[in-house]
């Protein structure tokens, strides 16, 4: 049974990472549309008036994509507090949370080491 609640961990917690990943491009691409109207607004010698519930809507929509960003985290924890439950408590599942490996205080104990070695190799 533990063989099979793994694999669905792991199914889910691939999906969850992908659902996420597909809301971060999104607000990506909303950046560059952010960026496109008032661009295209100005060469089009728009007033502000004309476009206005057009900006609007385009916040009524990032903001949209910011609340269901932080949904999705709060679902990815619960879903972590789930795991626990069901025997896994010690188990990684999926990849990609770097920061769920950190200790609490949320430092690797040899950064300054590897963040010195780092930027000698940048100079």
């Amino acid at each position: 049974m533990l063989k099979e609640r793994l694999a669905l961990a792991k199914k889910v917690a691939t999906q969850v990472q992908e659902t996420e990943a597909a809301i971060d491009a999104a607000i990506a691409k909303m950046g560059e549309l952010v960026t496109l109207l008032p661009e295209a607004q100005a060469a089009a010698k728009l007033s502000p008036v004309v476009s206005d519930a057009s900006f609007g809507y385009l916040h009524l929509a990032i903001a949209g994509l910011f609340d269901g960003r932080a949904n999705m985290v709060a679902l990815h924890n619960e879903l972590s507090s789930v795991k626990d439950k069901m025997g896994l408590r010690n188990v990684i599942v999926g990849t990609g949370d770097l920061g769920k490996l950190l200790p609490p205080n949320g430092r690797i104990a040899k950064a300054g080491r590897i963040a010195a070695i780092a930027e000698a190799q940048i100079a």
